[in-house]
């Protein structure tokens, strides 16, 4: 029996998730530690450390795929910006995983990119060459994939999706920008507009009464329980949002067409609340008669996407557990 392991991790600006699989994808371990938000070569020092602990019987690791928000370059291993992480910008990853783990295979990559390359090889993405990602969480991310490659671009720079923008001189993005997918579809920009239709006049007394006693407090969960039990105005935030979406799914697919469009993050849980009117825009807007029956399906694999699709590109890069 092959005795080496492959370590899969995905750095979010709390904590780092992290599973060890073997070449087939079949997991031994997962589990997660803190992130520290300014020591990025100590927060990849405990991972190691941890990883050894967690080591079943003689095993021991053939590689290290590390998935990070942010511009990250797989060819110089190098963080550029991540607004999620500022304090790990312009870090050496490669140099921090050596460091930390000696001589094994490495691969480093933007987290979305890693999330959708675990969806292509182990969950809504099997079976297709021709993929987008879009992931709704704080903010929106994105990954493109095409003929089984992702799509990284000049100074690994593309598939920024959450800042496609939607409208000129709309919205607040925290990018800087305005009208910016993001500023509509993240729940930053969801919580923001939450507050704005409590202000106006047609919002239900129980929305307005839920959004003053929230306060700072505030959730895209607490706006989605009032849509569960049917209030009018959390249907409409959601639709709104669902509309937004299809807007720029519906550019991607005119301008990509993909197999398919998956969509994850905690805001996407909302399920077709948000697909819902999102398929109908797509219908609506596509040019091309199969475009406009682009499958938009929910990820498959939870939180622990972007380290599975982690340790299948340093699978694929060299290592051989």
């Amino acid at each position: 029996m092959n005795k080496t392991l492959i370590v899969g991790a995905d750095v979010g600006g709390t904590s780092v998730k992290y599973a060890l699989v073997d070449a087939a994808g079949r997991q031994f371990r997962q589990g997660e530690i803190p992130t520290d938000p300014e020591d990025p070569a100590g927060t990849i020092e405990r991972l190691a450390a941890t990883v050894q602990d967690d080591l079943p019987g003689e095993r021991r690791i053939a590689g290290v795929g590390l998935a990070c928000a942010g511009i990250v370059s797989p060819q110089t291993g190098l963080l550029g910006r991540s607004p999620n992480l500022p304090g790990w910008e312009n870090s050496d990853l490669a140099g921090a995983i050596r460091a930390a783990f000696g001589a094994v295979h490495q691969t480093v990559a933007n987290d979305v990119n890693a999330a959708l390359y675990g969806e292509y090889r182990f969950g809504a993405g099997r079976g297709c060459q021709h993929l987008v990602m879009i992931a709704l969480g704080t903010g929106v991310g994105g990954g493109v994939l095409v003929d089984g490659t992702l799509l990284t671009g000049f100074a690994d720079g593309a598939g920024e999706i959450g800042h496609m923008v939607l409208e000129l001189d709309g919205a607040p993005c925290p990018c800087g920008n305005r009208g910016c997918l993001e500023a509509y579809c993240g729940s930053v920009g969801i919580v923001r507009r939450a507050r704005e239709l409590a202000r106006g006049d047609g919002a239900t007394d129980r929305w307005s009464a839920m959004v003053d006693a929230r306060g700072d407090d505030l959730t895209t969960r607490d706006c989605y329980d009032l849509a569960v039990e049917r209030d009018p105005t959390a249907l409409a935030l959601f639709a709104e949002v669902g509309r937004r979406l299809g807007q720029a799914v519906s550019s991607l697919v005119n301008v990509i067409a993909p197999d398919r469009l998956i969509v994850g993050g905690g805001v996407a849980q909302a399920g077709d609340l948000v697909l819902g009117p999102c398929r109908e825009m797509v219908a609506a807007h596509v040019m091309s008669s199969a475009g406009q029956n682009t499958p938009v399906v929910l990820a498959e694999l939870g939180p622990f996407a972007a380290a599975m699709g982690a340790s299948a590109l340093v699978t694929e890069s060299g290592a051989t557990p």
